[in-house]
């Protein structure tokens, strides 16, 4: 199979000259939509926040469908009934399974991120996306990764390949809990594609 890299809501304002402010988190969710071929997603590149390239605690996980939580799965959420934010960007008003029970771990170690390049996590696993299928993907890192804040709602569509849609998705201000900002996820995508549907 061929690899193919998506890279997407990276710009000039997200790469910014050391010193200057990144939108930043500690968590992003997003969610990817395959289109008629199954893809199989081998790592993803972010950017690391702050002024200096630091190591820090990396995880991805991942659940087929939508992070969105259903009234039965509600326990252990953060705040509920957030309006619009301040700032750039909408807060996230959507609750979203906050169990790591819900999710599969598919990376988890030290990565040196930087602040000035897309560092590439190979997933220990592949995340398969099934024609016609969604899956959420979560990248946490203890250090913060940057995004793009969005003004767009929350699961709009975005950036999209040839192969797969992305949908703007939220940040967490604390691994599984506490949503905050609607983000596009801003980075590197690196994914084969099975056979077509």
């Amino acid at each position: 199979m061929l690899e193919t890299i998506l890279e997407v809501a990276l710009s000039e304002s997200i790469l910014r000259p050391i010193g200057e402010a990144n939108d930043k988190a500690k968590g992003v969710i997003f969610t990817i939509t395959a289109k008629s071929k199954d893809v199989i997603i081998t790592a993803l590149g972010i950017v690391g926040v702050g002024k200096d390239a630091k190591n820090s605690d990396v995880q991805v996980y991942s659940h087929g469908g939508s992070y969105e939580a259903f009234p039965d799965d509600r326990r252990g959420r953060g705040k509920k009934g957030r309006g619009r934010g301040r700032g750039r960007g909408k807060r996230s008003s959507r609750l979203f399974r906050s169990s790591v029970a819900a999710w599969d771990e598919y990376f988890e170690d030290k990565v040196m991120l930087n602040p000035q390049e897309i560092v590439n996590v190979e997933l220990d696993e592949e995340i398969t996306i099934p024609a016609g299928g969604t899956v959420s993907v979560y990248v946490l890192s203890k250090k913060g990764v940057t995004y793009k804040a969005s003004d767009s709602n929350e699961f709009d569509e975005y950036a999209e390949s040839d192969d797969f849609v992305l949908k703007v998705g939220t940040t967490t201000k604390k691994e599984f809990k506490q949503t905050e900002k609607l983000a596009d996820f801003a980075g590197r995508i690196v994914y084969e594609t099975g056979i077509a549907a």
